[in-house]
């Protein structure tokens, strides 16, 4: 009796103290969590704080340069923000204050879309952001690369991200985009290896 009543009360005491260490681990995990959210939101602040430095030195330096930037997002939000077919249908005349007539003759972004294909997919777009990379810039013309962030969702199904790459201009003069060629998808091979097929 005696013994039971001691293997008892050991395998008590060893249920303590296992709930005990896991306490102590759950509330490590929970520090750790908490330190890693710290992290990142003070990564993403450094982030900010960066961006608006850079977005300041465009602004003194290069106002032509930022000026183009901020046509750009205009003409991308509209371009790229597409809940449904209706949206698709006008984004043309939308853009079409922002842009030249030229770019609204030639540009892939002003053709119409007589499949109505985002009707049938039933895809919903919307434009995230932009990564704009100056090529040249001058009194009369701002030249670029675009890359278009887009992300994409059909139904419930979890969200896409898309980018497409432009060459694009801007005439600081007319305050309008002169150029704005979409060549393609971009798509990033995280695997290098598959690369060397």
């Amino acid at each position: 009796m005696k013994k039971k009543l001691m293997l008892s009360l050991g395998g008590l005491a060893s249920i303590f103290l296992l709930a005990g260490v896991f306490t102590l681990l759950a509330g490590l995990n929970h520090n750790k969590q908490h330190q890693l959210l710290h992290e990142s939101n003070q990564a993403y602040k450094v982030y900010q704080q960066k961006k608006r430095q850079h977005s300041a030195v465009y602004d003194a330096k290069q106002p032509n340069v930022s000026a183009a930037i901020t046509k750009f997002d205009k003409v991308f939000s509209l371009d790229w923000t597409l809940p449904d077919q209706a949206a698709f249908d006008d984004r043309a005349k939308a853009m079409m204050p922002y842009v030249t007539n030229d770019v609204v003759k030639n540009s892939l972004d002003f053709k119409p879309d007589p499949d109505k294909m985002m009707g049938q997919s039933g895809v919903k777009i919307t434009y995230d952001h932009m990564d704009f990379i100056p090529i040249s810039a001058n009194v009369n013309e701002v030249k670029a690369k675009v890359v278009v962030f887009l992300k994409s969702q059909i139904d419930d199904r979890p969200e896409a991200t898309t980018r497409q790459v432009y060459d694009v201009s801007y005439s600081p003069k007319q305050d309008k985009v002169t150029q704005l060629d979409r060549l393609g998808n971009f798509r990033l091979q995280s695997d290098s290896s598959l690369l060397s097929e």
